[in-house]
């Protein structure tokens, strides 16, 4: 939280970045953490390419349920880097579309486990500045 806050204050990185790290490696202390580089079912090793919230994260060709979503590899990268506290990267390494995905996939994650949309989520300024 207070490396967070941190970021925030020096802005250090984007404000939507910050958020996305900050809630991944909370879900990751409540136990929520999403399996990104191995299938949420097999634990067969990754990268996957397809994404299932309900499943729990990744899921290799061999797991993959009805509903699931393919997200670009650097968005799972990028989510991999943020839950390692590497914000560094997602700014230098991964464009905007990659970051509204990874955003996106994060937030859906958190809601799935929360059972409930958060109503304040959409109010927080997510976009992403370019440079």
């Amino acid at each position: 939280m207070v490396g967070a806050l941190r970021a925030l204050v020096a802005r250090e990185h984007d404000g939507g970045l910050v958020l996305d790290a900050f809630l991944i490696r909370a879900m990751s202390n409540a136990g929520w953490e999403p399996a990104l580089e191995q299938c949420a079912k097999c634990s067969a090793p990754g990268p996957h390419t397809a994404f299932n919230v309900a499943a729990g994260g990744a899921v290799c060709d061999d797991c993959q349920p009805a509903g699931f979503d393919q997200p670009d590899r650097d968005s799972l990268a990028l989510m991999v880097a943020l839950l390692r506290g590497d914000l560094g990267s997602g700014r230098r390494q991964h464009g905007r579309p990659t970051l509204r995905e990874a955003s996106g996939l994060v937030a859906a994650h958190l809601q799935w486990h929360l059972e409930r949309g958060l109503r304040s989520l959409p109010l927080v300024d997510r976009t992403f500045e370019s440079g």
